[in-house]
């Protein structure tokens, strides 16, 4: 039951929701083993846990696949603050492709920004069969 918590959160699907598609598939509430509250706590937790270590666990992530995968390359900046404000990633193929199809890149930085003010932003190539080719930058908006 915890997993599927902790997976729809992945999906963003909230506690309430979980809780009702797993009593479509138990038959009913009183099947689950947990009321709604201990779903709604429980991702409480998952939250509390994560707090502010949220940019270390990502660098973290960043970091292992460098290590375990030949052509990942990540690179982020630091504010004054010494908070995430810029974060860039790419594998192996994207950055094949960029190498390879790279004269043709356009960018959106208007798509939206989370919590902390950053824009997730898509660059987009195209690539000699005309297909696109997409890149991702996180940045910091002021």
């Amino acid at each position: 039951m915890k997993q599927t918590i902790v997976n729809n959160c992945k999906l963003n699907i909230g506690a309430t929701k979980t809780f009702r598609i797993l009593a479509e598939q138990s038959n009913g509430y009183a099947n689950i083993g947990a009321s709604l509250t201990e779903f709604k706590n429980f991702k409480r937790n998952i939250k509390c846990y994560i707090g502010e270590k949220d940019a270390d666990m990502i660098l973290d992530y960043l970091k292992a696949l460098s290590e375990s995968q030949d052509g990942f390359y990540y690179a982020y900046q630091v504010d004054e603050d010494n908070c995430l404000a810029k974060i860039f990633w790419a594998d192996a193929q994207a950055r094949m492709n960029y190498s390879l199809f790279g004269d043709t890149i356009t960018f959106d930085p208007t798509y939206g920004t989370n919590k902390y003010h950053m824009a997730f932003t898509p660059f987009t190539g195209v690539d000699n069969h005309k297909k696109s080719v997409t890149f991702l930058l996180c940045t910091c908006r002021s």
